[in-house]
């Protein structure tokens, strides 16, 4: 339906056995994962200090617009 909202999910069928063995191995440094280069990780943190503070500005700017309650 066009007008319908639908909660996103998470697709089990990519999670095989197969993966889950590959994952086992990387811990247990059976098998060597892809290196990293460090900007990498500067990057990431980077943008997700931006998502954070991005929504932290919105629900403010939303907190600051509701007009105060009324006594009776």
């Amino acid at each position: 339906m066009p007008g319908r909202l639908v909660a996103p999910t998470m697709r089990f069928r990519h999670l095989t056995p197969g993966y889950f063995r590959v994952l086992q191995m990387q811990v247990a440094g059976e098998l060597k994962a892809e290196p990293r280069s460090p900007l990498s990780g500067i990057v990431a943190t980077l943008l997700a200090v931006l998502g954070l503070g991005g929504s932290c500005y919105a629900v403010w700017k939303m907190v600051g617009q509701q007009p105060p309650p009324q006594a009776r």
